[in-house]
């Protein structure tokens, strides 16, 4: 009886010790980031929020957001609004540097795309498995439907 008490309580002290251990992720720089500066030769090409196009038509809008960033991209796209209705969507800039953000992107995109044409707006769910990518470019179809209105 007393040799199980005894390994109750041990067992008991190193559950909570194990409970009680916190682990955080490794805090590395991530060198292919977006969000750092990156030695280039030459002049690299920059992604600049393009000029808000007249009309072709009455009531047609069109308007790029500016660049933004995820930790691991940079996004930019570019809606057109008819009567105030979302009709289109272009990604303009979905970069991605190394295999695994670029497959992500690549299936994120399509679906993102979809959803806010189904939608005819920015209300739209991210894509599971890809949350940086989703949530930046929900943000940055945010901003290119609020520049389309602004006119």
């Amino acid at each position: 009886m007393r040799r199980a008490l005894v390994t109750l309580a041990i067992t008991a002290v190193a559950v909570v010790a194990l409970a009680r251990f916190h682990t955080a992720p490794p805090r590395t720089l991530n060198p292919l980031s977006a969000l750092h500066g990156r030695p280039t030769s030459g002049t690299p090409p920059t992604l600049q929020p393009g000029p808000r196009q007249p009309p072709t038509r009455p009531g047609v809008r069109t308007a790029t957001s500016p660049p933004m960033a995820t930790p691991f991209s940079l996004v930019q796209v570019q809606v057109t609004l008819t009567h105030g209705r979302l009709t289109g969507v272009v990604t303009v800039a979905l970069t991605g540097e190394g295999p695994h953000t670029q497959a992500l992107n690549a299936r994120a995109e399509p679906i993102l795309r979809r959803e806010a044409l189904q939608a005819h707006s920015a209300r739209i769910d991210a894509v599971s498995g890809a949350t940086y990518t989703s949530r930046v470019w929900i943000k940055s179809l945010r901003e290119a439907i609020d520049l389309a209105r602004r006119g």
